[in-house]
């Protein structure tokens, strides 16, 4: 069965960040059977967010650019793994990565990526840390599983030496990418993560006198009855921490917004 990738290029051109992913793909191939697919997210015309809350409020429908989001969220979640591609612009992702992120904000409220793949892939001078600190924070609030990070220094201005370490980058996360997407077993949740899903589910409550859509999604999907967004394992000290610490959040949140 061939492994289908996905790779998002955050982009405006096909220069180092492209030419990195081809690499990459290249890897992957001395591994499994691959079909690629490459989104050039700058070519799609998609208009930038406006920051109406409409996905949050009534639904992802109601986006202005709502068939342009669906048809990438399906693309991501027909994918077995999501390759998230963007050089380093005064050391961040850039403005046309951000755009697409900020397309999928309902997903840290309404998760739906359970069990997709992500790397990320950049390129540039350094400073890859702040680019897949924020890649991480959003592929994991949607759900997903975050795998690596493969940054990519100018690799024709690097010495010999530089040079073989970043080759070796490569073959060693095509395997680990690869390892994982094998991998269909959805991961145990940290404390962390079921913290996350517990202020989430308060939020979902205190918002549906706000008009917004989480409640509704939560209480089809079940969420409410569950420990976590799918059957996991919690154990008694973690729940009665859980039930602790979300005490204590809502009493902070009390303190600041109406409803809590």
């Amino acid at each position: 069965m061939v492994t289908s990738i996905l790779a998002i290029m955050g982009s405006p051109r096909k220069g180092e960040t492209y030419s990195a992913v081809q690499r990459f793909e290249e890897e992957l191939l001395r591994f499994e059977e691959i079909n690629m697919e490459y989104v050039m997210f700058s070519k799609l015309g998609v208009a930038d967010c406006l920051g109406c809350h409409n996905c949050i409020t009534k639904g992802e429908n109601f986006c202005h650019q709502a068939a342009k989001v669906k048809e990438l969220q399906d693309k991501m979640l027909a994918a077995d793994g999501v390759i998230l591609a963007t050089p380093v612009y005064n050391q961040h992702v850039t403005a046309i990565m951000k755009k697409f992120l900020d397309y999928f904000t309902f997903l840290w409220h309404r998760p739906a990526m359970f069990g997709v793949k992500f790397i990320g892939i950049s390129s540039g001078g350094g400073m890859f840390t702040p680019v897949f600190k924020f890649l991480k924070m959003n592929a994991k609030n949607w759900g997903g599983i975050w795998v690596d990070g493969l940054g990519v220094p100018h690799y024709e201005s690097l010495t010999d030496k530089y040079r073989q370490k970043i080759d070796g980058d490569f073959t060693k996360k095509a395997q680990r990418f690869i390892a994982a997407i094998k991998d269909k077993k959805l991961p145990n949740p940290s404390l962390g993560q079921l913290l996350w899903f517990n202020m989430w589910k308060i939020n979902a409550v205190v918002g549906k006198d706000q008009g917004i859509k989480d409640f509704e999604h939560w209480t089809r999907t079940n969420w409410f009855t569950m420990d976590y967004y799918y059957p996991a394992k919690v154990g008694y000290i973690k729940k009665w921490l859980i039930r602790v610490i979300s005490k204590l959040m809502r009493s902070f949140m009390r303190k600041m917004y109406k409803g809590y």
